[in-house]
């Protein structure tokens, strides 16, 4: 499936209306803020239709699974172009198998769970609690709102003595070992590593971490908690190191900008298990033959001239930037 998808679910009293755009969206959040009512109304939708008292509006099938719970793989494997929602009282989401099956299925799933799955890549800008908003104000409906947990990045102190954690130990270390001149880059190693490789270090160091904001979402709340913790600490996540290449705009390339401008239309969540893949493949493939060809093992050198690691630099938000020297 591609594309961004919105769904409103309603009854008389309660209203949902928020939009799906990835392969797996985590939905999290302490109790009775309206995760399992979600769940609940869904089901009473697929049961009784109008009937329920449920009004459901999507552009492609919108359900819920609920069980029975040993029949979970071939009652998934049977759903075809869907929006899945899964609550968490089932725990297969945590499994191997279930990755198996996401990564090649063409639905978009919705998981609420208030643990990390690290069996799968998914963004940090998918992660979503629920809210009550005041956009309706009918005394008779309450109006539910997706809300992003995570921001895109924490702003940090610029020191002179900076160190930079990196979650590649390729190219992107490639690019910003030689790019920076006074700042220290350190690569963990794999996005599994960036917080040990935090832990390690003295706490007044001043740090800045950059890893794929793609598939970083099961270690985004450990990172957070220790940063909260430290002095001067810095994250920025974009979708990854190829896609700050893509946006720099050092490719002569049309389509770029308009694939840019909404990803969604153009990955298909049955061939990518995440945007991180999209975006290396377009990036070898726009570069395959050229001067320009890139590697994700080893970064060409041409990326390193001024003029193109000052157009990769700019992509990263002033408040990161202002770090790295």
């Amino acid at each position: 499936m591609k594309g961004k998808h919105r769904v409103i679910l309603e009854t008389e009293r309660v209203k949902y209306d928020f939009t799906i755009k990835r392969n797996i969206t985590i939905i999290q959040g302490d109790s009775a803020t309206g995760k399992t009512t979600l769940a609940e109304y869904l089901s009473l939708y697929a049961m009784n239709k109008e009937a329920s008292g449920v009004r459901l509006q999507s552009d492609v099938p919108c359900l819920v699974f609920t069980g029975p719970q040993a029949y979970w793989k071939s009652t998934l494997e049977a759903i075809k172009g869907s929006i899945v929602l899964i609550d968490e009282e089932h725990s297969f989401v945590r499994s191997t198998e279930f990755s198996d099956i996401a990564q090649n299925s063409d639905n978009y799933y919705v998981l609420i769970t208030r643990e990390p799955l690290y069996n799968l890549p998914y963004s940090t800008k998918e992660i979503y609690g629920i809210r009550t908003s005041g956009k309706y104000h009918f005394p008779q409906q309450i109006y539910h709102e997706f809300y992003p947990i995570y921001e895109d990045q924490i702003s940090s102190s610029a020191t002179d003595d900076t160190i930079l954690i990196v979650e590649d130990s390729g190219s992107g270390y490639d690019f910003f070992n030689n790019a920076l001149k006074l700042t220290k880059c350190v690569s963990a190693k794999g996005n599994a590593k960036i917080c040990s490789s935090v832990i390690q270090i003295d706490n007044d160091q001043t740090i800045t971490i950059i890893a794929d904001g793609a598939a970083f979402g099961p270690y985004i709340e450990k990172l957070t908690t220790i940063c909260r913790n430290r002095n001067n600490t810095g994250i920025y996540l974009p979708e990854s190191f190829e896609w700050l290449i893509l946006k720099s705009g050092v490719l002569r390339n049309s389509d770029i900008e308009m694939i840019l401008l909404s990803p969604e239309d153009y990955i298909d969540s049955s061939v990518y298990f995440s945007w991180e893949q999209f975006f290396t493949e377009l990036l070898l493939e726009i570069t395959k033959k050229t001067k320009m060809s890139y590697s994700k093992n080893s970064l060409p050198e041409i990326f390193l001239t001024e003029h193109n690691k000052k157009k990769i630099i700019g992509v990263i938000p002033e408040e990161i930037r202002k770090a790295l020297k």
